[in-house]
C-alpha cells in the first residue's frame, strides 16, 4: 500500500497529478471510518471547496480537483490545472484532520531578470549611482 503525504507540502506544475492515500489502519481497512460529510467549523470558503471523496476534499476546486483512485478504495488522485496554492483535506469520522498542501512552481527559463534570474548576463542594480 502506497505511503500516505498527509501532513505534507507538495510542489507541481500545472497538469501534474499525485495520489493522496488515507492513514488506513488495520481497524478502519478500506476507509471505513472515513467523514462522509465536511466537519462543521471548517474554516475555509465553502463556496470553491469540492465535494467530499473518501474523506478527502480539495479546498478550491478552480485551482485542482480530485477523483476516486483505481489502486485502492482509501486514496484519491489530485490533478492541479492554474499556478496558484491549494490544499487537500482528509476527514476522520473521529474528528481527526489531515492536509496536504499543494504549492505551484510556475514554469520559468531565467533567460531574464523578470523569468528568474540573469542566467545569460542579464543583471541591473537598482542603485542609480553604480
Amino acid at each position: 500500500m502506497a505511503e500516505s503525504i498527509l501532513g505534507s507540502t507538495i510542489y507541481l506544475l500545472p497538469g501534474m497529478s499525485v495520489q493522496i492515500t488515507s492513514p488506513v489502519t488495520s481497524r478502519n481497512y478500506g476507509g471505513y471510518f472515513v467523514a462522509t460529510e465536511i466537519p462543521h467549523g471548517f474554516d475555509t470558503d465553502l463556496s470553491k471547496i469540492g465535494a467530499i471523496l473518501r474523506g478527502f476534499v480539495v479546498e478550491n476546486t478552480d485551482v485542482g480537483d480530485i477523483k476516486a483512485s483505481s489502486e485502492s478504495s482509501a486514496s484519491v488522485v489530485y490533478t492541479h490545472r492554474k499556478h496558484y496554492e491549494n490544499a487537500i483535506w482528509f476527514f476522520a469520522y473521529s474528528g481527526e484532520r489531515g492536509v496536504v498542501k499543494v504549492i505551484s512552481v510556475p514554469i520559468h527559463d531565467h533567460s531574464s531578470i523578470i523569468s528568474g534570474g540573469p542566467s545569460l548576463g542579464t543583471y541591473f542594480s537598482d542603485d542609480s549611482e553604480a
